[in-house]
């Protein structure tokens, strides 16, 4: 067994990722993206609970053309902050070892679990459990890999809490056009490298 780590520094910039993916559509919920990778017409989406370990749910949206993995997505993380490390089974696959971000750091000792699931704007999200190595675990445009520090007693997947904001819903935009309320400006993007966008990692 081969055991390696992707470890990227820390990217000091504040900007936010804009790869909406809707949640509930009625109550106008899109995940909450700290981190933003990648370039492509396809867009998926890792979620990682930190529950287990005391910290908090952070999702990422990895963008590509063409055919990638979890573990492409991963790899693209560990660029920009993202601590990923992988145990290499041979013929089996690569599997997570543990996982990080900012303080935020999993317990490899409690095992990842792997859970997948195409939310679809209803505001329910069905997981089933990953069958397979992330290497061999293909992302689709619109795909959640949700991912948390340890199995239930039957060992299925314990699936991610996925972290949330609201949008305004269209009466609100019509109003905030029209410059009858206060409009807050979202921040640019800032380029932290060719294909990294992300908010500061949390320090607490």
């Amino acid at each position: 067994m081969l055991r390696t780590a992707c470890i990227g520094a820390v990217l000091a910039v504040s900007s936010i990722a804009t790869a909406d993916l809707v949640i509930d559509d009625a109550a106008g919920t899109i995940l909450d993206i700290t981190a933003e990778v990648g370039t492509g017409a396809s867009t998926a989406y890792l979620v990682i609970d930190f529950g287990y370990t005391g910290g908090d749910s952070h999702a990422f949206a990895f963008n590509f053309d063409g055919d990638a993995s979890v573990h492409d997505a991963f790899s693209a993380l560990a660029e920009g902050g993202f601590t990923y490390l992988f145990d290499d089974f041979g013929e089996w696959g690569l599997f997570v070892n543990n996982l990080g971000w900012g303080d935020d750091l999993g317990d490899p000792s409690n095992y990842w679990a792997h859970s997948l699931a195409t939310p679809d704007g209803s505001g329910s999200v069905n997981w089933i459990d990953a069958a397979t190595g992330v290497d061999t675990t293909m992302l689709a445009d619109g795909l959640l890999s949700g991912w948390y520090n340890g199995f239930n007693d039957d060992y299925t997947a314990i699936t991610p809490t996925l972290p949330v904001t609201t949008v305004p819903g269209p009466s609100v935009l019509v109003i905030m056009g029209l410059g009858l309320i206060p409009c807050r400006r979202r921040p640019m993007r800032a380029r932290a490298s060719d294909s990294v966008r992300c908010k500061r990692p949390p320090s607490k």
